[in-house]
C-alpha cells in the first residue's frame, strides 16, 4: 500500500511539474507592430523612406522555435527627383516564416511570400492612377524579444529591389 501511494504522489508531482513548464510556452501569440523602411538597390533610386505597420502571428512548436506569418502594410515615399512626379507606392506582404530563438531573449527569422505592389502615378489628366503586381518576397532577419516588446532588423527583398526593415512590436 505504501509504494502504490508512494508511486501516485511521485506520478501526481510529475505531472504537476510537467503542467508548469508547458504553461510558460505561449503556443499561439499574435503581435502588432510599427515598420521603418530604407530602400535599397532598384527601390532606392526613386523612394527615400518607408514606414507602415504589420501583424505577425506566431504558433510554438517548442520553447525555441515558432513558424509566423506576417502581414501588413508599409508605404515608400518617392525622392523629388527634378520635375518627375511621382506618387507613392504601396507594399502589402504575405509571408511565412521560421523562428529560431539563439538565446532566451534573441532570434533569427527567415519568411517567405509574395508582396503586392500598388504604384501610384500621374496620368496625363492631372490625377492619379495605379499601377499593381505581385512579386515573391523573401526576409532574413534577426531580433530581441523582452517580455512583450520585439524588436527586429530584416533585408525584405523582391524582383532586385528591396528595403532594410526595422520592426518595433509588441506581442499578446
Amino acid at each position: 500500500m505504501k509504494k502504490i501511494f508512494t508511486l501516485t504522489v511521485v506520478m501526481f508531482a510529475a505531472l504537476v511539474a510537467t503542467n508548469v513548464q508547458a504553461q510558460d510556452v505561449k503556443k499561439f501569440t499574435i503581435g502588432i507592430g510599427v515598420e521603418g523602411a530604407l530602400p535599397v538597390g532598384g527601390l532606392k533610386t526613386v523612394y527615400n523612406i518607408g514606414a507602415g505597420a504589420t501583424v505577425r502571428a506566431a504558433y510554438g512548436l517548442d520553447e525555441k522555435s515558432a513558424v509566423t506569418l506576417t502581414t501588413g502594410a508599409i508605404a515608400f515615399i518617392p525622392k523629388d527627383l527634378g520635375g518627375v512626379d511621382l506618387k507613392a507606392q504601396l507594399n502589402i506582404p504575405v509571408k511565412a516564416g521560421y523562428k529560431y530563438f539563439l538565446t532566451h531573449k534573441f532570434y533569427g527569422i527567415g519568411e517567405a511570400g509574395f508582396t503586392f505592389i500598388k504604384t501610384y502615378v500621374p496620368n496625363g489628366a492631372g490625377g492619379t492612377t495605379s499601377v499593381s503586381g505581385t512579386e515573391f518576397t523573401y526576409a532574413p532577419g534577426v531580433g530581441v524579444q523582452l517580455g512583450g516588446f520585439d524588436a527586429s532588423l530584416r533585408y525584405e527583398g523582391y524582383s532586385g529591389a528591396g528595403f532594410l526593415g526595422l520592426r518595433l512590436g509588441f506581442n499578446f
